[in-house]
């Protein structure tokens, strides 16, 4: 497995609320004009997953595999071109006032696809961290 690590990026709201809020993908429905069109598009948002598009991968369904309330929420997809999962990882921070999340993705590619998409993986991932920095929670 090949790991793709964002920036630690750093919330002003508590892990918990953090959590509340991503743990429910409706809840990113408001948040649309954050996701970079120009490398994902055809967004779609529910309770329990997403689908997007990422040309030239095309469109992957990511649905929520496992929940760790205010620590962590995993993602994977049956139908990506890569075998691969997605973590948001929450940590508390000043006394869980606020919260450092980094976004992982593992995935099994082999070399030579690694050097092809590797740079769009990454740019996916960061581009993702983003996103979830920039959203309002309460």
């Amino acid at each position: 497995m090949t790991l793709f690590k964002s920036d630690i990026k750093r919330i002003a709201s508590t892990p918990e609320i953090v959590y509340e809020t991503l743990s429910d993908l409706r809840n990113l429905e408001n948040s649309r004009h954050l996701i970079p069109e120009n490398s994902i598009q055809d967004v779609e948002f529910h309770e329990d997953k997403c689908f997007f598009s990422i040309p030239p991968l095309g469109k992957i369904e990511l649905a929520i595999r496992e929940r760790v309330p205010a620590t962590s929420i995993q993602f994977s997809s049956d139908d990506a071109p890569i075998d691969f999962h997605l973590i948001i990882q929450l940590q508390p921070l000043d006394e869980g006032k606020h919260t450092h999340l980094q976004v992982e993705v593992h995935a099994d590619i082999p070399q030579m696809v690694k050097m092809m998409f590797g740079g769009k993986i990454q740019q996916f991932v960061n581009q993702f961290a983003t996103a979830l920095e920039s959203i309002h929670y309460k």
